[in-house]
C-alpha cells in the first residue's frame, strides 16, 4: 500500500519474549566464563608480583601489581553486567508467566461467559421448582406408607392385660409346691427317723434311774418291756 508520501511503513514485529530471554542467558553464560578467565589471570599476576619480589625486582613485581588491578577492576565490571542480566531475565521469565496466566483466565472467562449465555434463569427457576415439589411429593408417599394397616389398638388396654397376666402367674407359683424326686424324699425320711432316735437315746442318758417295776404283758399285743418301762419312768 502506497501513501503520498512512499510506500507505507510495515508495523514493526512483536518482539519474542522467550527468544530474548533465551539469548540473555547465553549472555550470562557467557559472562560466567570470562569471570573465570579473569580470576585466573589475577592468581597468576599474583603469584608472578610475589616471585619477582623475591627477586628483589621491584619493578617486575609492581608490573604484575598494576596489571592484577587492571584484571581486578574489569572484573568488577563484569560482575555488575551479570547481575543486570540476571535481573533481566528473572523480570522477563516473570512477565512471560503472568502473560500464559492471563491468557489462561482470559479463555476461561470467555467459556464461563458463553456457559452462562446459554443459560436461561427463568429456565433454572423453573427446574428447581419442580425439583423442590417431586420432593415433596416424595415425602408424603414415603409418610402414607409408612402408616399402620388395620385398626388401631389402645396400648392402654394391652399393658393392663399385661399386668393381669403377670399377676395369675405370679399366684400360680406361690400356690405350687416343689415335687422332690422320690429318692429324695426318702433320704429325707430316713434322716427323720434316725434324728428322732438320737434324741430319744439323749433323753435317756440325762434321766435319772429309777426303779422299775415288772410289766405284765398283755395278751393284745406283743411290746418291748424295756421300751414301756422307759416311758413309764420318764412319764410319757
Amino acid at each position: 500500500m502506497t501513501s503520498l508520501f512512499g510506500r507505507a511503513k510495515k508495523a514493526p514485529k512483536k518482539p519474542d519474549i522467550s527468544a530474548r530471554i533465551k539469548e540473555l542467558k547465553s549472555a550470562h553464560e557467557m559472562l560466567d566464563k570470562q569471570e573465570k578467565n579473569l580470576e585466573k589471570q589475577m592468581a597468576e599476576a599474583t603469584k608472578m608480583a610475589l616471585k619477582k619480589s623475591r627477586q628483589k625486582n621491584k619493578k617486575g613485581a609492581l608490573f604484575h601489581l598494576k596489571r592484577k588491578k587492571m584484571l581486578e577492576k574489569r572484573l568488577n565490571q563484569l560482575y555488575g553486567q551479570r547481575e543486570n542480566v540476571e535481573r533481566l531475565v528473572n523480570a522477563m521469565e516473570t512477565v512471560t508467566f503472568q502473560k500464559a496466566n492471563i491468557e489462561k483466565m482470559k479463555g476461561a472467562q470467555q467459556a464461563l461467559k458463553a456457559g452462562i449465555e446459554e443459560l436461561d434463569v427463568d429456565e433454572v427457576t423453573e427446574v428447581m421448582d419442580d425439583i423442590n415439589e417431586n420432593i415433596a411429593m416424595a415425602d408424603e408417599i414415603g409418610e402414607a406408607m409408612s402408616e399402620t394397616v388395620g385398626a388401631d389398638v389402645d396400648e392402654e388396654d394391652l399393658e393392663a392385660e399385661l399386668a393381669e397376666l403377670e399377676n395369675e402367674a405370679m399366684d400360680e407359683e406361690m400356690l405350687k409346691e416343689p415335687e422332690l424326686p422320690v429318692i429324695e424324699q426318702k433320704t429325707r425320711s430316713a434322716e427323720k427317723k434316725r434324728d428322732t432316735t438320737q434324741e430319744i437315746l439323749a433323753e435317756l442318758e440325762g434321766a435319772p434311774n429309777v426303779p422299775v417295776e415288772p410289766v405284765t404283758v398283755k395278751s393284745e399285743g406283743k411290746r418291748d418291756v424295756e421300751l414301756d418301762a422307759v416311758t413309764a419312768s420318764l412319764g410319757i
